[in-house]
């Protein structure tokens, strides 16, 4: 499965500042048999571009350990959180919907609609 695939996505509500907010989730292979995974929370510029504001993935950092990239935070702080008590995507998702509204509103106080200046959700 590429990086741009998501076996499934679906927007949130209400708008925040006027922007719909999604989640996607990526599983690789499938969802039935996950050897890796990504959930993402994100928005789309009106370009199309898409900007991720927080992503809990199995990325190769860390031995691959599932960890949390807080693109939210603002500059200068630490992004990485390796302690989170996610288990599995499923996890993932539940916390990303259950903490969206809050880590919206800090992504657009801290950075607007735009890729964070250090190109971190690049």
């Amino acid at each position: 499965m590429s990086y741009s695939e998501f076996a499934y996505t679906y927007n949130l509500a209400p708008k925040i500042r006027g922007r719909v907010f999604s989640i996607g989730v990526r599983a690789d292979p499938s969802l039935n048999t996950v050897e890796s995974f990504a959930v993402i929370l994100f928005f789309r510029r009106r370009d199309g571009r898409r900007i991720e504001v927080a992503k809990i993935d199995t990325a190769p950092h860390d031995a691959g350990r599932i960890h949390i990239d807080r693109y939210y935070r603002e500059l200068g702080a630490d992004i990485k959180q390796f302690d989170t008590g996610i288990d599995d995507w499923v996890d993932a998702e539940a916390h990303l919907k259950a903490n969206w509204q809050r880590f919206a509103r800090q992504y657009c106080d801290n950075h607007g609609s735009k890729l964070r200046a250090d190109g971190a959700n690049s």
